[in-house]
């Protein structure tokens, strides 16, 4: 048999800050937590909230704030806000204009897209050292970076002004590939939800890897398409709801 390349020993799990015990009734029977949260939201918590170096706790308090704030609010809303047919009237995954970018673009902004070119690797680092909630902190940070560039551009009032269609489209493209990056690092920490979120975006199942999140579909200064073939797909008509 190989030797291990790795260990990884991991700490304890407390629960409301205290051990776990049969004789005070506070043992969490996972069984029952999947029921109650799925199986996706189960894994979240633990994964987010599990660090190896020291015990971790648990609380079904916080597993719905985490659940709430993450999945629903965060993730859930921000595809649903980009989908939708009277912003997106088209229903398509649409291309990038670096120079209107610029043009309209905060310095928040452009850190923004700057981070989203950066994520697969900084999160990919934090898996293979088995500290997936450090890797689970830079998507969520990315996705509530992504939902304020989303709120500050108002892209509802710009779908009313046709002058201003470049700068709409712009604002849907980055959303939409800051989901697509995020669903498809998300894989490994809650599958089906991240399938769920892939699919509504079209992308099929061949372009689900590791390479794809490494190449946002963004145009640098120079015009040069970075690879991405998502631009001017369709995107799914299933509305299921990511998590409720």
């Amino acid at each position: 048999m190989e030797t291990p390349k790795g260990i990884l020993c991991h700490s304890h799990w407390l629960m409301n800050h205290e051990k776990m015990s049969k004789s005070k009734g506070n043992v969490i029977d996972p069984f029952d937590r999947i029921q109650r949260y799925t199986t996706d939201g189960f894994r979240y918590f633990l994964l987010k909230q599990g660090v190896p170096s020291t015990d971790s706790n648990y609380s079904d308090d916080k597993v719905i704030i985490y659940l709430n704030s993450d999945l629903s609010n965060s993730l859930g809303n921000l595809l649903n806000r980009s989908v939708s047919k009277s912003i997106n009237k088209s229903a398509q995954y649409p291309d990038f204009d670096y120079n209107v970018f610029v043009e309209t673009a905060s310095a928040d902004d452009l850190r923004m897209v700057e981070s989203l070119q950066q994520l697969s690797e900084q999160v990919g680092k934090h898996y293979e050292d088995f500290n997936f909630y450090k890797g689970i902190d830079c998507i969520m940070s990315q996705i509530r970076d992504t939902n304020r560039h989303f709120t500050t551009h108002q892209p509802w009032e710009l779908a009313k002004d046709p002058k201003q269609e470049r700068h709409l489209l712009n604002v849907l493209h980055v959303t939409l590939e800051t989901l697509c990056v995020c669903g498809i690092l998300l894989q490994p920490i809650i599958p089906t939800i991240a399938g769920n979120l892939l699919n509504r975006l079209s992308v099929g199942t061949q372009d689900r890897g590791l390479k794809e999140a490494c190449s946002p579909g963004l145009v640098n200064s120079n015009n040069d398409k970075s690879g991405s073939t998502r631009p001017g797909r369709l995107l799914s008509n299933d509305n299921a709801i990511l998590f409720e």
